[in-house]
């Protein structure tokens, strides 16, 4: 379990006026919302952004609503989850508001009654598969999960698999790498979405598993062997982390499968009897907001899922890409099956 990290937001004595490229400033937008919650002093946020992209929220933060401490817990979504419920249980939920990766905990925990409804300023303006149709969870940015390969040893991508069929060809043998499944998330998701919408079947993994793959801990060591040039392709790896490493000069890119991009997806929401109510819908506001999305994107290498929201300049159209849906169960029945029979299929046991 990765350990927690609390990244507290400075207090300002004064009020600095953030100036932008829009009509009003955040702070004045939502005036009536940071006077309400002043009084609460603080925000807690627990997500599951990098630390970069928190550092950026929290300059953000204190930009326009520097009276009131944001304070973020950042986890992995799978480490996340037990903490929030171990608090729930305890009766002492220490969050305002909750980010994780899986809709179908975020539809769960709404069902228990543990999100409140919030239905932010512009929540018309959200695409209905971005927003829960009560307002308890938002989607304000997304990534994908995509082919990657090392640029040095494909300068020309017309040479790249186009498909998965396609990187069960002799001639990648030895040359891919994979996350493994059973410690990373993403790539069961990768593979249970696909499997689901039947562009993928266990013939083809079959294919796969006689390809000498390299199996990593997660998206982190994928892109970062791809970049080295250990393994030089691979079905998936995280376009965050492939982004981040091509912006620092690494050889290394995504691109997209004839099957298509899975959509990571990463609800967001208030939860019931929060400590800071006020805050949070403050803090909701933010994120869900133009502005807001735009600053998470960029910090974080998302696409924002407001139809006037720009993403980064060097990332394509989002509609381009094909993305496919990735909301899946982790850690039920049938993803415990797919891990018992993909072990036994690439023979990791």
């Amino acid at each position: 379990m990765l350990n927690r990290r609390l990244f507290v937001a400075s207090l300002s004595l004064g009020m600095l006026v953030f100036s932008s490229a829009w009509a009003e400033p955040l702070n004045q937008r939502f005036a009536g919302l940071y006077d309400a919650a002043k009084p609460e002093k603080e925000v807690v946020f627990y997500n599951t952004f990098r630390q970069d992209t928190n550092r950026k929220l929290i300059n953000y933060w204190n930009q326009n609503f520097p009276d009131i401490t944001l304070k973020i817990v950042q986890k992995q979504s799978l480490d996340l989850i037990p903490v929030v419920e171990s608090e729930k249980a305890a009766g002492k939920s220490q969050a305002d508001a909750v980010m994780i990766n899986e809709v179908f905990v975020a539809n769960e925990w709404k069902k228990k009654g543990w999100f409140t409804p919030y239905k932010v300023s512009n929540y018309d303006q959200y695409p209905a598969q971005y927003r829960d149709p009560d307002g308890a969870w938002y989607i304000t940015d997304v990534s994908l999960l995509t082919a990657a390969y090392n640029t040095r040893a494909f300068p020309d991508k017309s040479q790249l698999p186009k498909n998965l069929v396609g990187f069960t060809d002799a001639k990648w043998k030895g040359k891919m790498l994979l996350g493994d499944p059973k410690v990373a998330a993403s790539n069961q998701a990768f593979f249970l979405a696909l499997l689901n919408n039947g562009k993928l079947n266990w013939d083809t993994l079959g294919a796969l598993s006689h390809q000498d793959i390299l199996f990593t801990r997660g998206n982190a060591d994928s892109a970062r062997l791809i970049a080295t040039g250990e393994r030089i392709l691979s079905p998936m790896v995280s376009s965050q982390n492939v982004i981040t490493a091509r912006e620092k000069g690494q050889p290394i890119d995504f691109y997209v499968l004839d099957e298509g991009a899975i959509l990571v997806t990463q609800p967001v929401g208030l939860f019931a009897h929060s400590p800071h109510p006020n805050a949070g819908k403050l803090l909701m506001e933010l994120l869900a907001s133009k502005e807001g999305q735009e600053l998470v994107a960029a910090a974080g290498a998302y696409w924002p899922t407001l139809p006037d929201a720009n993403a980064p300049e060097h990332l394509p159209k989002l509609s381009t890409l094909n993305p496919e849906s990735g909301d899946v169960e982790i850690g039920g029945a049938v993803s415990k099956d797919f891990l018992a029979r993909f072990s036994k299929t690439f023979n990791r046991y």
